[in-house]
């Protein structure tokens, strides 16, 4: 699979432009955003990716439950509490899993361009999906 990030990142800029980025949604997808650009400008390694991609998602999990930023909640639990309140679909949740997996394996392994995007994109079109 291959990542267009020209094209993601334009329209995630046009987006922006369009909704603004004050939701929950827009300020992950805008972390997101910052992600993709670094990454295909290669200025952000895949564990950074990585990183910023479990924060995004974690952020804007604990943001749409209404649980403090502080909050120390793992993303699997996060992930589960989306899942009770119909806020994401069991099959988004599991597509998210990987995140937790790879958030605790950064540090000691490197990862494939195929991970990193396949991640990149999954975070992006879940959190997009939500934002209107």
């Amino acid at each position: 699979m291959e990542l267009n990030t020209r094209a993601l990142f334009a329209n995630l800029a046009e987006r922006e432009r369009i909704h603004g980025h004050h939701s929950p949604e827009g300020q992950a997808i805008r972390m997101l955003g910052r992600a993709l650009d670094g990454w295909s400008s290669g200025n952000l390694a895949g564990a950074d990716v990585v990183v910023l991609c479990g924060q995004a998602v974690e952020d804007w999990l604990k943001r749409r439950l209404k649980l403090s930023q502080w909050s120390a909640t793992t993303l699997t639990s996060l992930l589960a509490a989306a899942v009770a309140v119909n806020l994401l679909q069991p099959s988004d949740a599991e597509r998210l899993q990987p995140l937790h997996r790879y958030r605790t394996e950064f540090a000691t392994r490197a990862f494939t361009v195929a991970e990193v995007e396949t991640i990149l994109q999954t975070s992006i079109a879940i959190v997009a999906q939500h934002w209107s």
